[in-house]
């Protein structure tokens, strides 16, 4: 299953990860929060971030108008 690592503040996607959810849990540090969801593990960080659990460029991150890879996924945070 695949996991993203997300600072609750700004929704900066910290790490994605394909594993179990206790195994995933390991990586949390304070402030950040534990989402499931998508297809993609391998996704351009730098370029999305979490805003209302789905997945959204960051603004001015790419002009080109196809979709990056994990862009638009759905993610739902998990209990800590």
């Amino acid at each position: 299953m695949i996991f993203r690592i997300v600072e609750e503040a700004t929704g900066r996607i910290c790490m994605s990860i394909d594993c179990d959810p206790e195994t995933a849990r390991l990586y949390l540090q304070p402030g950040q929060v534990l989402m499931s969801g998508g297809a993609n593990l391998m996704i351009d960080e730098t370029k999305l971030m979490v805003v209302d659990g789905v997945s959204t460029r960051k603004p001015g991150a790419s002009d080109d108008p196809r979709l990056l890879s994990g862009e638009g996924e759905i993610l739902v945070a998990l209990e800590a």
